[in-house]
Order: structure tokens, then sequence, then C-alpha cells
């Protein structure tokens, strides 16, 4: 029998740890002084972060440049309007702006020079007062953190991930509750969007795929695991009734091998209450592959993401790579970036982390790593020998981080139904991980906790005062709505809703039909629905664009 650890809960406890966060600015005070070169990188590319103060086009940043002809360019393409939303969210959300400013004065160097040269200059930038930091980060694609060897037999299972002797999705789906209204992000290699799971799904790319990509089967794995049809074939995605989910490939026509580029479209396209799944790893700081955001430039953007109120969760990275080593501490020493770091543990009751994952006190949550059936490739079976009905399984912090962010999209999509707020990314990494269910001990080296949707959904009724045996769940979706208003949850026959305006002046009432509400006509407003069921009444606020 499994061994859940539950944890007893009280609304004074729950405020105090989600809500009593500090959000004040984690930049360290200056990370010069640690520019390297990448031990198993062939090439490199250059950024230099600014003062906020500074003039780019000084005497002595022009000596500099024109030495190595070299010129700059801004590092991250935001939108003007993406820089200004994310700016006055990051003031609503944690009371400043200085990450969201910090991206416009990031540069990237842009001219035909070697590692070394590059090295060179980025040390003699570092020694003028101008210069916050420069950082080398990868110039060619590292690999994804995918499957692990060996194979996994070929047999045929049911995804065991999904249910009680995983997270336990199956009691949110129980309730209505499958991720509507929220819309995901992925950056990463490809996916085939032609997949029988994906026919009548809202999946697309953001970028232009670049040509040369033929491996479709990486992307195609993340997006079954939380997007796949809840047909009658095929798999189930965790999150299948999410609003989308969206690829932003590292090479894509648009930008080349750029993941910084593609982490930066996915935000112009993203705001409050989005999650960005980062389905990346980077070499560590001890040689083989940690989490992304270890390189400055991916650590700013996703600072700035998380302050303006968009979950980021990304992959810890297949290295094996211990975060606590001193090695780490200048990574460790910019503070906490927001995201959260998923690790890969066992498909078994016991939860421990698996021998490639890399760890440490800055993993936050762990999801299975291995055995993690999914669509994509064809190492379970395929149909008629055609890649569109191909499935396997998925193995590695790649298969791990869909299933916490897909748990993510599943809490972010109730809480914002209940109030019409959304958790950011440190409280939702709160939330999952103070009810998770605790990590095996078989192996040392922290990954978190898995989690535990029950309890985590508990927590958030324990939150807001709802009864969690007696609750009638239902979601109202799109919210805001431009036409058609959705509603998913536990309804009988005799549903009856009734809209109100802002004046509470009722203007609506009629059975609710198909689980649906033409809202096209209406003005332009706030809108108060009033849902009777069962002999309950429910109230909801909703915005009409």
């Amino acid at each position: 029998m499994k061994n859940f650890t539950f944890f007893a809960f009280n609304k004074k406890y729950i405020w105090l740890l989600i809500f009593g966060i500090s959000f004040a600015s984690a930049f360290a005070q200056s990370r010069k002084g640690n520019l390297h070169l990448k031990p198993n990188s062939s090439s490199h590319r250059l950024f230099v972060t600014f003062n906020d103060d500074t003039d780019t086009a000084t005497e002595e940043i022009k000596i500099l440049l024109d030495h190595y002809s070299v010129n700059l360019k801004m590092a991250y393409p935001l939108h003007p309007e993406k820089i200004n939303e994310l700016s006055q969210l990051a003031l609503k959300k944690v009371g400043n702006d200085n990450a969201v400013k910090s991206l416009t004065h990031t540069f990237e160097v842009i001219g035909s020079i070697s590692d070394d040269e590059l090295l060179e200059l980025g040390n003699e930038l570092e020694t003028l007062n101008a210069v916050k930091y420069c950082s080398l980060i990868n110039a060619k694609p590292v690999k994804s953190p995918s499957d692990i060897p060996p194979a996994t037999p070929l047999y045929f299972d049911q995804q065991t991930y999904i249910t009680d002797f995983g997270v336990n999705m199956t009691y949110a789906w129980d309730i209505g509750l499958t991720g509507q209204g929220i819309r995901l992000r992925d950056i990463e290699g490809a996916f085939n969007p032609d997949h029988e799971e994906f026919n009548d799904k809202n999946v697309y790319y953001g970028l232009t795929l670049h040509p040369d990509i033929d491996d479709l089967t990486h992307g195609t794995g993340v997006f079954g695991i939380m997007y796949a049809d809840n047909g009658n074939y095929g798999v189930t995605g965790l999150s299948y009734g999410a609003e989308e989910v969206v690829m932003y490939p590292e090479i894509s026509v648009e930008y080349g091998y750029n993941v910084i580029a593609a982490i930066t479209e996915s935000i112009n396209d993203s705001t409050e209450g989005d999650i960005i799944i980062y389905e990346l790893q980077t070499y560590g700081a001890l040689g083989d592959f940690g989490p992304a955001e270890y390189d400055s430039p991916i650590w700013d953007i996703t600072k700035a993401a998380t302050d303006a109120g968009i979950i980021v969760v990304a992959a810890a990275g297949n290295g094996a790579e211990n975060m606590d080593d001193p090695a780490y501490a200048s990574y460790t020493s910019r503070g906490d970036s927001g995201a959260i770091i998923v690790g890969a543990g066992s498909n078994d009751e016991f939860h421990n982390r698996l021998w490639f994952s890399t760890y440490g006190q800055r993993v936050d949550i762990q999801g299975w790593g291995w055995g993690v059936l999914t669509a994509g490739n064809d190492s379970a079976f395929v149909i008629d020998e055609d890649e569109n009905q191909n499935y396997g399984w998925f193995n590695g912090t790649s298969a791990a981080t869909p299933i916490v962010a897909s748990c993510a999209a599943v809490l972010q999509s109730y809480y914002h139904s209940v109030t019409g707020n959304y958790l950011n990314s440190i409280q939702m990494r709160e939330l999952i991980k103070s009810t998770g269910t605790l990590q095996g001990t078989e192996l040392e080296g922290n990954i978190g906790p898995l989690p535990n949707m029950p309890e985590a959904i508990a927590a958030i009724d324990s939150l807001l005062n709802i009864d969690s045996i007696e609750k009638e769940t239902f979601i109202a979706y799109p919210n805001p709505v431009s036409d058609k208003l959705y509603f998913a949850g536990n309804f009988y026959m005799d549903t009856y809703v009734t809209v109100y305006d802002i004046l509470g002046q009722e203007i609506y009432s009629a059975f609710l039909e198909n689980k649906s509400l033409n809202m096209a006509g209406y003005a332009t407003g706030i809108y108060n629905l009033k849902i009777t069921q069962n002999g309950k009444t429910f109230f909801k606020k909703i915005v009409k664009n």
C-alpha cells in the first residue's frame, strides 16, 4: 500500500505558508569574477549586463568593442508593450520591477571572434564600473534532458503516474478539475502536431521550427503527458482541459539556435497566470547537466517572468549535479529566481531520487523520471507503422517536469475559478511542496516531494474556507470572456444560472444548457453569476471583454 504523508492544515498556517513569503529582489550585489568557458561546450556567446543608468555608447565601451570588431544588440526581444505590462504586474506582485528593467540593459556581443577572445573581452568589460556582469553561454544546442538508457522493456501498462500510485490526478478529474482556462508554453526542441492525440487540441508553434529539425519525439512526449486527448484511445494528458499548449523551439527560422529568444518570445505571448516549461538543461558548475537558469541571462529573464506572476517550471537536468556543492556558490548568491525546479524520482511507492537527476536544496519538487507512458516514440507500441499513432516510455527530468507543470496548471485553474486571481510561481511551489508525498531516502540528494493532488486541493479549500467534503466544485472559463462561457464540474440536470449586472439588476436567467453560456452580446463590464443546483447556490464574478 502506498505510504502517503499527510499534513494537518489550518487557515492561519496556509495563509502564512503561501502568502507570507518575502518577495524582495534577490539579485546579488555583484556577479563579476565568475566568467569562464563551459568545459563541455565547443562554442560560446557573450552577454553583458550594464548598470541601469549606463549609456552603452560611452567612449570606454566603444573603444573595447572597436578593438575586438564587435557590436552589441539587445539580448531579449521583448515587445515594448510587454515590458510595460510585466513592469506593472511586477509592481503589483512584488512591489518593484527591478528584474524587468534589468532585461532592457542586457546585450549580446555580435561579431566573429574566438571563444578565447570572448572570454578576454568579457573580463575586460567587467573591469568597467558601467558593467554589472558578463556571462558566457552555449552557442550550440545542448542535449535535451531526455530518455536515460537502458530502454524500458516493451510492455503495455496504464499511466499509473496519474493514479493514486502517482500524483493522484484522477481525484482532481473526478471533481471536474482538468486545467480549464490555463495556457502552457514549452521551451525545447520540437513536437508533432499531427499526432492523433492532438487532432482536436489547441496546440501550435509560437516560432517557426527550423527545417533541419526532424526529431519530433521529445516534445511530443512532453505534450502527451500534459495535454493528450481524453478520448477512448491512446493516453490522456494530466491537464487535458487546459486552454492551449504552445511550443517555442530553441532552434527556429526566426532566431536560429537561441534559447534566450525562445523564452523571451514565450513571455511576449504570456501574462499573469500562464505557465512556461523549460525542457532545457545546460552545463552546470561541475561540468555536467544542470538547470537552464544556471546561465545568468536565463536566470534574469526567469526572475522577471515570475515577478510578473508567470509560473516557470524547469527541469533540474540529468547530470547528477550536486547543486549544494561550493562550486554553485556564485549561482546560489543570485537568490531565488522564483522558478519551480523539478528533479526525477522513481516510479514506485518509494519516490527515491533517480541516479541521474541533478539534486540539491534548490531542487523543489519531483516527478516520475522513469517509465512514463506518453505519445511520441515507438518504445511501447505503434499502429500501422504510423508516427502519428506511436506511444512509448519517457524518462528523465524531461518526463518529470511536465508532470509537475500539469499539477500546477490544474491547481491554478481551480484557484482562479474560485478567487478570480492567480497563484504566482513561488506560491504554487510552496503549495505543492508543503502538501506533497515525501521523497524516499534510498539515494542521497534532495529532489523534493511528489505532488499529491488531493492534499494540494484540500490546502486551497482550507485557505479559502471551502468545505472539501460537501462542496460542489465548478469552474467557469475563460474569465475574462469574449464570447462563450464554459462550465465544468459536478453539474446536475436542473442547474440554473442567473446573470446580474454590476448594479445587481437581473438581466438573464435560465436552465444551463450544454454547460455553456453565450455572452457574445453582453456589453463590456463585470457580471455576477448565480448558479443554483441540488439545493445549493454559488456565485461567480465574470469579466466580459
